[in-house]
């Protein structure tokens, strides 16, 4: 067996469908090239493993998953929105750290962690998208390793997994045989990547043109700069909205921290604590949020949206948008633009 697909309750079922889906059509593509037959086992703590949005899959016993070290481990996307969760928490509330930290003490969490290490203590390769890269933390294999993640749970990492080195601005990252990709549907790019190393480049690239995918080396530009995980501190939401206000003339952090009536240092640190980010970075974080609306709109030069932003020319407003998305500030434009506006 090549692949082995663990599956937790909850798991997102387009990562494991993407998984499968990438699986079926690579081991056909490898047929037609006169290669065997790609060979795959989808493994749980059921025998029908309940997805998110209502669909099911069987799967063999969690525990058979240790006779084939030599296989891929796979942990897809496993949902932040598990049956024992609020279901009904909107998409911003799904990533808030209590409800991420619910998730990560449920009982199979730690069944599929212990596997996740099991695995990889035995020479085995481990693989996970999303949320599934929780999984592998919570086990311990990511210490001094750089792995990437949901953009969403990058604040997460850096502040309760502070060992983890993590860059979510990458799509997918290969550090020592613990391959980690992106949001769910980097699912996708992680198994076809799996597969080049696996199977080999041609079906990878047969596979890749079946499924119309490009190359997409990075999630920088997939990023929602509405969210902002803040909401959750009143200091740091007070000086995410000073900042806003004060825009184009944004306050030094020293400035920001005596109208707050705090030291320098406490408001640098109850915003580290909130976001897993410097000041620095939350600033910039809500002048590119302004710049995206500005942007959207269209009818402004790139030198005014600098000015608005707060800075002296396009040149500092050029750098932000390659720091914070890949992107110069006239290819977000183009993509942003509201048609007809």
């Amino acid at each position: 067996m090549q692949f082995a697909i663990a599956v937790p309750k909850g798991a997102l079922a387009a990562s494991v469908g993407a998984t499968l889906d990438v699986l079926t059509v690579a081991s056909r593509c490898a047929c037609a090239q006169g290669k065997p037959p790609l060979t795959w086992g989808v493994f749980s703590t059921q025998r029908q493993v309940a997805l998110s949005a209502g669909m099911t899959l069987p799967a063999l016993p969690l525990e058979e998953v240790r006779n084939f070290s030599n296989a891929i481990l796979v942990i897809p996307g496993i949902g932040l929105d598990h049956p024992a969760l609020n279901a009904e928490a909107d998409i911003v509330d799904r990533f808030r750290d209590s409800n991420i930290w619910q998730r990560l003490l449920l009982a199979d969490a730690h069944v599929f962690a212990k596997l996740a290490r099991a695995h990889h203590d035995a020479g085995g390769a481990v693989a996970a998208s999303c949320s599934g890269v929780l999984l592998l933390a919570q086990a311990g294999i990511l210490d001094s390793r750089t792995v990437t993640t949901h953009w969403r749970l990058g604040g997460f990492f850096q502040k309760h997994f502070p060992k983890v080195k993590v860059d979510t601005r990458q799509m997918l990252i290969d550090d020592k045989n613990v391959i980690s990709a992106g949001a769910a549907m980097a699912q996708m790019d992680l198994m076809l990547y799996l597969i080049r190393k696996q199977v080999g480049r041609n079906i990878a690239d047969m596979a890749m043109k079946y499924f119309l995918i490009d190359c997409r080396p990075t999630q920088a530009r997939y990023r929602v700069w509405d969210h902002l995980r803040s909401g959750e501190d009143d200091v740091t939401s007070r000086f995410e909205t000073l900042i806003e206000t004060s825009l184009p003339d944004v306050p030094t952090i020293a400035e920001a921290a005596k109208i707050l009536n705090l030291t320098h240092r406490t408001l640098a640190r109850r915003i580290v604590k909130a976001t897993g980010s410097s000041p620095q970075v939350l600033i910039n974080t809500v002048r590119m949020r302004h710049a995206h609306r500005l942007l959207a709109t269209g009818s402004l030069t790139l030198d005014e949206i600098a000015y608005r932003v707060g800075y002296a020319n396009v040149s500092s407003l050029w750098k932000l948008t390659l720091k914070m998305e890949q992107t110069t500030p006239a290819s977000l434009k183009r993509k942003v633009s509201v048609p007809g506006e």
